[in-house]
C-alpha cells in the first residue's frame, strides 16, 4: 500500500494536470464567466451600498452595466480618434522602417563581409514570409472584432447573472464547507472577493495614471503619435512584467521609425524608465497597497500559465485570480502551505 504522503502527492498531480486540461480545453467556455465573474466583482461594492440605500437589485445592475458600457466606449472613441492618424500613416510608417533596415542590412555588408551578406539575405527571406504571414493574419481582423465582441456581450450577460445569483453563489459555498468552518469560510469568501476588487480597481487607476505621464514624456519629447501610443503602453501595463516591456518596445520602434533621432529616442526610454520607477515605488504602494500579496516569482510564473493556456486574456486574469486562490488558501488547513508559497511573506534567507 502507498503511504499516505505519496498518495496526496499523486492526487495534488492529478488534480493539477486535470486542472490544466480543463483551463486549455475549456478555454472558450471559461473565459467569458471569468471576466463576467470579475466584473461583477468589481461593481459589487457600489451595487450593495446602493441596495442597502433601497435600490432595486435590477436597478443597481442596470447602473453597473452602463457605467460599463460609458467607460468602455469613452476609451474606445478616445483610442479610435487619437489612433486615427497612425492607421492612416502606417504604410509611411512601414516604408520608413524599411529603409531604416536596408541602411542596417547595407552597414553589416560592409563592416562583416560576404559571408554576413548571405546570412541576411537567408533572414531576408525569412522576415519576407513572416509579412506573408502577418498580412494573412491581418486579413482576419473582421473575424477577430466580431469574436471580441462577442466575448465581451457574453461576459456581460455573465456578469449581470453573478450579480442576480451572488447570494445564491456565497450560500453554495457555505454549504460545501462543514459548520464549525462557517465563519472562516466566510471571511475567505470576502478576502478573495475584496482581493480582486482593489487589484482591478487599483490597476485601472495606474492605467490613468500612466496614460498622463507617457503622454507629457512623450510629447515633450516630440514623438509623432504621443497619445495613442502612450495610451496603449498604459494599457498593456495591465500585464505585469511582460506588458511594460511590449509598451516599451512598441513606443521605441514607432520612434525610430519616424525619425530615429538620438534625442527622441533617449526621450522616449527616459520617459518609459521614469515611469516605471514612480509606478514601482510609489503609486503601485499608494494606490494599491499589498492586497494581492503575491511574489514576483508566483506572478510572472501565472502571468505566462495563463498566457499560454488563455491567451491575452489569460495574462489580464492571471493576478487577480491567483491572488483570490492565494487568500482561500490561507484559510484551508491542507492548503496553506501553497498559500504560503505563493505569497511574500514570512520567507526566511
Amino acid at each position: 500500500m502507498p503511504s499516505s504522503k505519496s498518495w496526496r502527492a499523486v492526487q495534488l498531480l492529478l488534480i493539477i494536470v486535470l486542472t490544466v486540461v480543463v483551463l486549455y480545453y475549456g478555454s472558450g467556455f471559461l473565459i467569458p464567466p471569468a471576466f463576467g465573474a470579475l466584473l461583477a466583482t468589481i461593481f459589487h461594492p457600489m451595487a450593495k451600498r446602493l441596495e442597502q440605500k433601497g435600490w432595486p437589485k435590477g436597478a443597481t445592475i442596470t447602473l453597473s452595466v452602463f457605467i460599463f458600457l460609458l467607460l468602455f466606449t469613452a476609451l474606445s472613441g478616445v483610442i479610435f480618434m487619437q489612433g486615427q492618424s497612425l492607421v492612416e500613416d502606417w504604410p509611411k510608417i512601414s516604408e520608413r522602417l524599411n529603409e531604416k533596415q536596408q541602411q542596417v542590412e547595407k552597414f553589416l555588408i560592409q563592416q562583416v563581409g560576404i559571408a554576413a551578406e548571405k546570412r541576411i539575405d537567408q533572414a531576408m527571406e525569412r522576415l519576407s514570409q513572416q509579412k506573408k504571414e502577418i498580412a494573412s493574419a491581418a486579413s482576419g481582423f473582421i473575424g477577430s472584432f466580431f469574436s471580441f465582441i462577442t466575448g465581451l456581450v457574453l461576459a456581460l450577460v455573465y456578469m449581470v447573472f453573478f450579480m442576480l445569483e451572488r447570494r445564491r453563489i456565497v450560500n453554495f459555498f457555505l454549504k460545501a464547507v462543514p459548520q464549525r468552518h462557517q465563519s472562516e469560510a466566510r471571511q475567505a469568501i470576502h478576502q478573495a472577493r475584496e482581493t480582486a476588487t482593489e487589484y482591478l480597481v487599483g490597476r485601472l487607476i495606474l492605467v490613468g495614471i500612466l496614460s498622463v505621464l507617457y503622454i507629457g514624456g512623450f510629447l515633450l519629447s516630440g514623438l509623432q503619435y504621443a497619445v495613442p501610443i502612450a495610451i496603449l503602453a498604459a494599457v498593456l501595463s495591465i500585464i505585469p512584467y511582460i506588458g511594460n516591456i511590449i509598451g516599451g518596445i512598441i513606443a521605441i520602434g514607432i520612434a525610430f521609425a519616424t525619425g530615429g533621432q538620438l534625442s527622441l529616442i533617449l526621450g522616449v526610454v527616459g520617459t518609459m524608465a521614469l515611469a516605471q520607477v514612480m509606478e514601482s515605488y510609489v503609486l503601485t504602494p499608494w494606490i494599491m497597497g499589498k492586497e494581492v500579496n503575491l511574489n514576483p516569482l508566483a506572478t510572472f510564473a501565472c502571468v505566462l500559465g495563463f498566457g499560454v493556456l488563455w491567451g491575452i486574456a489569460g495574462t489580464v486574469l492571471a493576478v487577480p485570480i491567483t491572488g483570490a486562490a492565494k487568500k482561500i488558501f490561507d484559510h484551508v488547513d491542507g492548503l496553506r502551505p501553497y498559500g504560503y508559497l505563493l505569497g511574500n511573506r514570512g520567507a526566511e534567507s
